[in-house]
Formats: structure tokens, sequence, C-alpha cells
């Protein structure tokens, strides 16, 4: 037996989710997989802007279950500079309609989005279940094969969607063309507290602390937890990387305005976090194919853009696959007005976080906002 959907989405979280409830509301017949069982975590400082994911949860009419997570809004922000203890208050970034900003543990919100993803009869889903291989004819994609927890199946469909991060099967096995690339510069690790307490009494705004090529953030969460990181340059990294649970207390340490209430607090865990990992734009389509979220866009994450474009891009991509399936226009010429979206959206913050990654002592107070 060959199962046939409209579209096959590889990979469950905010991309491939987002893309997913999309595709339902608009009743393509979506297979979404996932190699992970859920609820289940993933790397990610996970803050996002209203302009972006907040407002794509605002639409998938799902903002309320993510606030009832317990995040709190984020209106405003806090900036030190060169470590030292007095902050700038400033205005959020990029609050867009709903006016505020948040930060939501992956757990809690991947497993959100699913639950939105197959609210209605138009999606399926299979979890611990993996691509194998990707089938085609002549030049375009025509399915996929999948291992699954009840054995081996093959999927036949009109558009197989890679939203499987960044080691993505389908641009691997498609060999899709590299628009722009950047070699890594960066590493980011981080830790979770609770009993953490605003600079002005209120967990109200992320924190974003500048000590030379250090970047010291702090992104108050669900649940009661507070997200603690560290952007390091690529020669901290190496010694860092030794004995990461006491360097990242002794190089916080060095950041003032952060340190004490971080000291006063309880951690949670230990020190999580992801090595340099190159910078790359991929053609996000071709016959029979798309990829979206880090599969076809990957920046450094010192600027917190992924989970933003991720939302934003799955978005445009439901659009287009909609107008190419089910409303007259092309595939290809949908494709190509994907493509033409992401890269107006996301290009210029693209190359502006690989040049600044560099060396953050370009940086100025007011380009931290």
């Amino acid at each position: 037996m060959v199962d046939e959907y409209e579209v096959v989405i590889i990979g469950a979280r905010v991309a491939g989710a987002t893309l997913a409830a999309h595709l339902g509301d608009s009743r393509i017949s979506t297979l979404l997989v996932d190699a992970a069982g859920f609820p289940s975590s993933t790397l990610s400082t996970h803050f996002f802007r209203g302009s972006g994911l907040v407002s794509v949860l605002d639409r998938l009419d799902v903002l309320d279950e993510v606030r009832s997570l317990g995040a709190p809004l984020l209106v405003r922000e806090y900036h030190y500079q060169d470590g030292l203890p007095d902050h700038v208050r400033t205005p959020a970034q990029a609050p867009g309609n709903v006016g505020f900003n948040l930060s939501v543990r992956r757990e809690p919100l991947d497993h959100l989005l699913l639950r939105r993803a197959v609210r209605g009869p138009h999606v399926d889903f299979s979890e611990n279940t993996r691509a194998i291989t990707i089938d085609k004819e002549g030049d375009r994609v025509v399915g996929v094969a999948l291992e699954t927890p009840m054995g081996k199946k093959t999927v036949r469909c009109k558009l197989l969607v890679g939203a499987d991060g960044r080691r993505t099967i389908v641009a691997r096995e498609l060999r899709a063309t590299t628009q722009e690339a950047a070699p890594a510069s960066r590493a980011i690790y981080y830790r979770y507290v609770t009993g953490f307490v605003g600079p002005s009494g209120e967990l109200d705004g992320p924190e974003f602390s500048l000590r030379g090529d250090e970047m010291a953030y702090v992104f108050p969460s669900d649940a009661g937890r507070t997200c603690v990181a560290l952007s390091l340059n690529l020669a901290t990294f190496r010694w860092f990387r030794e004995d990461p649970e006491s360097r990242f207390a002794g190089l916080l340490q060095q950041h003032q305005g952060i340190w004490d209430r971080f000291y006063g607090a309880t951690s949670d865990g230990g020190v999580l976090g992801c090595g340099p990992e190159p910078n790359y734009v991929r053609m996000p389509s071709g016959p029979g194919w798309a990829l979206v979220g880090d599969a076809g866009m990957h920046q450094d994450p010192w600027t917190g853009l992924g989970m933003d474009n991720a939302g934003m891009h799955a978005t445009f991509l439901a659009e287009s696959v909609t107008q190419g399936l089910h409303n007259g226009a092309s595939l290809a010429h949908a494709l190509g007005e994907y493509q033409r979206r992401r890269d107006d959206h996301a290009l210029l913050g693209y190359r502006e976080t690989v040049r600044l990654a560099q060396d953050l002592r370009q940086l100025k107070m007011a380009q931290l906002t």
C-alpha cells in the first residue's frame, strides 16, 4: 500500500507545525512527520518578537494558549554596556500589533503548535518517524520512503517539505543550491534558573549585556523559568567547552548588571548549548520540494531571528502552496513567490547577523534594539 497526500512535511517543530496548521486550515491533505516523540525539547534560547512568531501564533488563534503557559509579556528591554551594572531601558524591539514579545521554552511551545496542526481532519502526524529516501520521477520529487514505529512505508505527494533543521535530509539528498554562506563564528550556551528577579522588580523584558566580543542575555520565560545565555566567540568557546558548568558562572560574573540576581536565583538543570554552526541561505524550492525554517536559512543565534523566521516563512510557504495547489496558480510559480517573500523578509537580517557576529564590539548601544 502506498499512502498519498498533497503535502508531506519532514519536521514537526515551529516551522513544520506552523506550515501544517495553515495547510490543514486550507483543506490541503498533509502528512507531518518527525524523528522525535512529543512533547520533547530542542536546543533553543526561544526569544521571539511581536512582529514575528507572536503574530503567527495570534493568526493561528493559539496566542491565548501560549500565554497560559505563564510566560510574562516582554514590553521593554534592559541594556548594559561593557559589562557595567547600570542599564538603559528601551521599548521592546519589533513588538508588532500585539505590543509585546515572548520567550517560551520549546518543549511546551512545540507541543502546543503540534496539537494545533492536527486539530482538524486534513493533517495526519507520525512521530518517531524518519525519512529514508526521496523518490523522484525525472527531476521531480514525487514521494518519500519513511521508517515508522510500525515499519517502512512509501508516501506519494505533490510537494515534499524539509522542515527538519540544519541537517535536513531534503536539502542533502536533493543537493539544494546554496545562495549565500559564511563560516561559523560564535557559540551560544544557556541555563535555566528559577526565582530570578527583574532589574526593576518585574520580569517585563529581556536583558542584553555586551562585554567586548561577548553578549549575555536574560529571557524571562514560562513556568517560572528564566533563560540566561552567553554568546561566545570561537577563541572563548574553545576554552569554555572544557568546563562549561564552572566557566559559565565565571564569565557571567563579569556582567555586573546580571550577576547578583543570577547568583541569588536557583539553577534548574545544567548548562545547555550549541557550538559554532555555519551560516547559509539555501535555494528554498525545486520541482516537487521546498525548504522552510533552519532547513532553508540559518544564521548565528546571537540575534534570535530563528524562531521569528521559522514562523513567518512557514506562513509565506503555506500561502504559496495554497495558491499552487488549490487556487489556480502553477506550483512552480507559487514557490518562486515564496522565495521572493522569504528573501525580502530575511536576507538583510541574515547579512547583518553574519557581519556583526564576527566581532560584537562593532555594536553600539543603539544597535541592540
